[in-house]
């Protein structure tokens, strides 16, 4: 047990030594980000692919109802557009088309919602996932004409809904994931607002 606790500690110290050369500075405060939609979105996304699997035969007799009333059997004579178990196939491949789709706007939503946000001197890091690699924007909070907005209060702060929003000329550049107003956030809303 002493080893594997020597090991997990030499990994900490070694990942931490990694973050100080990456963002030059052992003086950052990291955003911790609400995994609850998140979370949410993963499982609504489960349930949905879940459900809607068994019945998605019904496409498939819709497509043969569909085709009759049009009566393209009989304008086209095509014997085998008679025939159910076709539409059932095309039923198949556009639920798996659909689902596909899904699934991408699922990850692109979650990437955008599990940004890494880091506070450097005067400065914030953004750090997502961008293909096999990793994407870093950053902005500078002294720019000219740039305006914060901190969306919060009431049920936000119970639920973990609270963004930080900055803009310029009507037009939102950057905001931060979701996240709860307590322990260490709360020192980074406090030193943004000068409070």
């Amino acid at each position: 047990m002493k080893v594997i606790k020597k090991w997990i500690s030499r990994w900490k110290e070694i990942q931490s030594k990694k973050e100080i050369a990456y963002f030059g500075t052992s003086l950052y405060d990291e955003l911790t980000v609400n995994p609850i939609p998140s979370l949410l979105l993963v499982v609504a996304s489960i349930l949905f692919f879940t459900y809607s699997l068994p019945y998605a035969f019904y496409l498939g007799k819709f497509f043969y109802w569909f085709v009759g009333v049009l009566e393209i059997t009989k304008v086209l004579k095509i014997p085998f557009l008679d025939e159910l178990r076709y539409y059932h196939y095309l039923s198949v491949f556009v639920y798996f088309y659909i689902a596909t789709s899904l699934l991408i706007d699922v990850s692109r939503l979650l990437n955008k919602w599990n940004r890494r946000t880091v506070f450097v001197k005067n400065e914030i890091w953004q750090i997502q996932r961008f293909g096999f690699g990793k994407k870093l924007n950053k902005f500078n909070l002294e720019a000219e004409g740039l305006q914060f907005g901190f969306e919060h209060g009431g049920l936000n702060d119970y639920l973990g809904w609270n963004r930080m929003v900055w803009e310029k000329d009507g037009e939102t550049i950057f905001t931060t994931p979701y996240f709860f107003p307590y322990k260490k956030n709360r020192t980074i809303i406090n030193r943004i607002l000068k409070r």
